[in-house]
């Protein structure tokens, strides 16, 4: 089964870590900064590369090359290119585990930069052995807001099982095309569910289990729900499953979600594993990721 990860708006991570308590409105001295290319989709598919899977990274770049670094890496990068560099994502993470990001809008794409990638993207689809899509991370500038329900429909039609991974607009314009699965965290589900999620530890879990599972029946997708150290909650037609969190000593919080996801999506929607021990296998890795800082 082929996997494909879309990125419209990948980016160049730069992280500091500090040694000392970050002081606003002060000198803080850093050392070098740890510079990769990212991006949710990005993530996911270096995810899959760690557990062992291809896939193909789809994404829209600058003109800096830096898509080229991804290869390098060994992902098999499919690329549109507009003008200007990646955007940059800034993290500054103290000895405190307190973590302060800066992050830039992106390139603007153009509607012909725009048709050009909606192009690749349906021959991406065009695959015997079935596919999984998976659309995630915010929309540059110039790409309209419903991009997200455009490209859900076109892999629906072409018989793809989607999974989309985004928030706000974005999330709520693509969920018309009515995805296979989504992947909110707390925040983002609470938005589009309309109402707040309460507790804590298994109170929380019993309660998110309970607004998913009447969020799948009323809108019919699937909902794989992350509640940071409080576990994760997947309902679905198979049912709803319930899985705490893994024990993790932090060393960094992005990038974890999408570890989750990747193994979730291998394990589950690849390999078909039962949803409970997709949402085990799928915390265990995240917990890796969490503990690693691997990417």
């Amino acid at each position: 089964m082929k996997i494909i990860t879309v990125t419209l708006n990948p980016c160049t991570d730069v992280d500091y870590r500090l040694s000392s308590p970050f002081r606003a409105g002060e000198l803080n001295r850093v050392p070098s900064p740890r510079v990769s290319v990212c991006g949710k989709g990005i993530n996911v598919s270096r995810a899959l590369l760690g557990l062992g899977r291809d896939s193909v990274a789809m994404g829209i770049f600058g003109s800096d090359g830096a898509e080229e670094s991804l290869r390098a890496e060994g992902l098999d990068v499919v690329a549109v290119n507009c003008r200007g560099n990646l955007r940059r994502n800034t993290s500054i993470i103290d000895s405190n585990g307190a973590q302060t990001q800066i992050n830039e809008p992106g390139i603007y794409v153009s509607e012909e930069k725009l048709r050009e990638f909606i192009g690749l993207y349906k021959s991406e689809l065009n695959c015997q052995g079935g596919c999984v899509v998976v659309l995630s991370g915010s929309i540059p500038p110039g790409v309209p807001a419903d991009i997200y329900r455009k490209l859900c429909t076109i892999a629906r039609n072409a018989g793809a099982y989607v999974i989309l991974d985004c928030d706000g607009n974005a999330l709520k314009e693509g969920m018309e095309s009515i995805p296979d699965l989504i992947k909110p965290n707390r925040e983002e589900f609470e938005e589009i569910n309309g109402k707040p999620l309460s507790g804590s530890g298994s109170e929380l879990r019993e309660n998110a289990a309970g607004e998913a599972l009447r969020f799948h029946l009323t809108n019919h997708s699937s909902v794989l729900l992350t509640l940071g150290e409080d576990g994760s909650v997947y309902a679905g037609p198979e049912g709803c499953f319930l899985c705490e969190a893994r024990k993790a000593d932090i060393k960094t919080f992005k990038g974890a979600g999408d570890s989750f996801l990747a193994s979730f999506i291998l394990h589950h929607v690849v390999e078909d594993k039962d949803c409970e021990m997709s949402l085990i296998l799928a915390s265990v890795e995240s917990a890796r990721y969490l503990s690693a800082d691997v990417r």
